[in-house]
């Protein structure tokens, strides 16, 4: 499936990316308990994309992703990262903080916006997924 996030300012990505990074080493150390078991293959996964990302981000003050991925391997990562979402929203809530940064919030919209109107593209049992996380996913806006 074809997914394309932005153009968003690089910076947001560089912000979110490094979030992202600090939540994955603390669920692979186990320091946040709270945060459940991320499936290695899922860990490999958000690794890759979050150095593509970086790079690209990196390279012009304007970041634009355009890629054909795969809609079994998005699905399978939107499950882990819907969890791992819903826990840090949980945390936050208790704690009276932002889930995360502010500042990367513009490539966490168009992210999660661009991965879930790819896989409601994918067929029906992937749009009822799709839709079903768009109803659920913690601190998703509306386009």
């Amino acid at each position: 499936m074809r997914v394309q996030v932005g153009p968003v300012a690089s910076g947001s990505v560089t912000m979110w990316v490094a979030y992202a990074r600090t939540v994955l080493a603390q669920a692979i150390s186990r320091h946040d308990a709270d945060l459940g078991h991320i499936p290695r293959e899922a860990l490999d996964g958000f690794e890759r994309f979050l150095d593509t990302w970086d790079d690209l981000a990196d390279h012009d003050p304007e970041f634009l992703w355009v890629a054909d991925v795969d809609p079994e391997q998005i699905e399978f990562l939107a499950h882990t990262w819907f969890g791992l979402a819903r826990a840090l929203a949980d945390q936050a809530e208790k704690r009276g903080f932002p889930v995360s940064p502010p500042e990367g919030d513009e490539f966490y919209q168009g992210l999660v916006h661009a991965l879930l109107d790819g896989l409601a593209q994918e067929g029906r049992s992937l749009a009822e997924f799709s839709e079903q996380l768009r109803d659920e996913w913690p601190g998703l806006k509306e386009d």
